[in-house]
């Protein structure tokens, strides 16, 4: 494989509290508080704009997440081979230019469910790439040391842009329209790629450090030696199927909850933005209390709370004016919690676990799955609300998504309190817990 400098491990030195790792934190801040816009304004302009169903709503949803099924194993090794910073700048300007034609085409009453669903595909694409690029650059500013503390940070600023950005997208949808959050989304890109263009760090040739005498291995072979690695290990399989199972469902229910909201529990906006205000704000507490909860219970135990937290999920559907409502969000609140506390878990149990050499391409060899099954996930939400009316098919999904948390109980978690650090150990009594590098 192509040992890009920021794979292979080389830094900048210059830590978290560098010039060009505050560039970068900014530049994600501003670039995930437009997407949390554009998450909750394009099915409102498919909605509100070009009156689509709730099949149309479940393409569309599917057709955001059908780049991770087509292009996720390549990205993650073709990121490998190619400057990073130069990479990660064109995704943001692409994404940027896609997003602003959106408007422009509803301003010329030329806009069409064709064009928005291209639309959602490429910038798909262009966040898979991203993605892959911007998780092998983190290392390469920060190192090793600091790279729990920079992860740290880049999740808490993550999960308050999506906090800030549903609001921001209700506020702008409520005054004037949902085309004008798209807009606000391309600006968004456009200064995120600004930041990313001032980082001085650069990084040297894709291959520079390679031995003259060391044979160049093909994309594929890295791509197969990454799904070799997750297939075999009883950890990461185990893992991998859970998370596939929970997307799954959670695609069929995201895909159905702007219609169940807007036109079912006849609900404005505002209630749209405050489900995913509670999402995120479960999401942020959840990423503040990971250590704590994994330290009490255990890494391997904290992956078992599945079946727990995601029967709060259920109270979603019971969702309408006044107190219905807010026990909804109650209940979206706590499985939100649950969901990013055991991905923190995860995350970290995946870094310490994966040979360092293998670190992206398995994460990426991982999402690809996990990522991979959302637009079928979406197609069946959008077929099954058109079969049953779309409450019952939200009670359907969320109950599954409970039945199916049985599969984290068929995997080696059960039988330890810790997860181990390495391939090979047993499950750890937490005297060696994964979080310590």
């Amino acid at each position: 494989m192509a040992a890009n400098t920021a794979t292979a491990g080389t830094t900048t030195g210059s830590g978290v509290r560098g010039r060009d790792f505050r560039l970068l934190w900014t530049a994600e801040s501003i670039s995930k508080t437009g997407s949390a816009v554009t998450t909750f304004a394009l099915p409102l302009v498919a909605l509100r704009t070009l009156g689509a169903n709730t099949l149309m709503m479940g393409v569309l949803n599917a057709m955001i997440w059908l780049p991770w099924l087509l292009g996720g194993l390549q990205a993650g090794a073709w990121a490998d081979r190619h400057r990073l910073r130069p990479l990660m700048i064109g995704c943001q300007l692409a994404s940027a230019i896609l997003l602003v034609s959106v408007p422009i085409l509803a301003w010329l009453d030329a806009l069409t469910m064709g064009y928005l669903l291209a639309i959602a595909f490429a910038t798909g694409c262009s966040n898979v790439v991203f993605t892959a690029a911007y998780h092998a650059f983190v290392p390469f500013l920060v190192g090793k040391s600091d790279l729990l503390a920079a992860n740290t940070r880049l999740t808490g600023t993550e999960q308050a842009a999506n906090i800030a950005g549903p609001g921001l997208g209700g506020a702008i949808t409520q005054l004037s329209s949902a085309v004008l959050g798209l807009f606000a989304d391309a600006v968004s890109f456009l200064v995120a790629a600004a930041c990313l263009r001032s980082i001085r760090a650069r990084e040297p040739a894709p291959g520079q450090d390679e031995r003259p005498d060391q044979p160049r291995t093909t994309i594929r072979a890295d791509i197969r030696a990454a799904i070799g690695f997750v297939a075999r290990d009883p950890y990461l399989r185990v893992i991998t199927a859970t998370s596939a199972s929970t997307n799954l469902l959670m695609a069929g229910i995201q895909a159905l909850v702007v219609v169940f909201l807007v036109r079912d529990a006849g609900l404005s906006p505002w209630a749209v933005g405050a489900t995913t205000i509670t999402i995120s704000a479960g999401g942020l507490l959840g990423a503040v209390l990971a250590p704590k909860v994994a330290g009490r219970l255990g890494t391997a135990r904290t992956l078992l709370t599945a079946p727990v937290t995601d029967c709060f999920l259920l109270l979603f559907p019971l969702a309408g004016g006044g107190a219905p409502l807010v026990l909804a969000l109650a209940g979206t609140l706590v499985w939100a919690t649950g969901i990013v506390v055991r991905n923190v878990t995860q995350g970290a149990f995946r870094q310490a676990y994966c040979p360092p050499g293998m670190r992206g391409r398995v994460a990426m060899t991982m999402r690809f799955i996990t990522f991979g099954v959302w637009p079928l996930g979406s197609l069946l939400g959008g077929a099954l609300g058109t079969v049953v009316d779309v409450r019952t098919a939200l009670f359907l999904l969320t109950a599954a998504n409970v039945v199916t948390d049985i599969l984290v109980f068929i995997g080696p978690m059960k039988h330890g309190r810790d997860l181990p650090a390495e391939p090979g150990a047993q499950p750890g009594d937490g005297s060696r817990p994964v979080t310590r590098k």
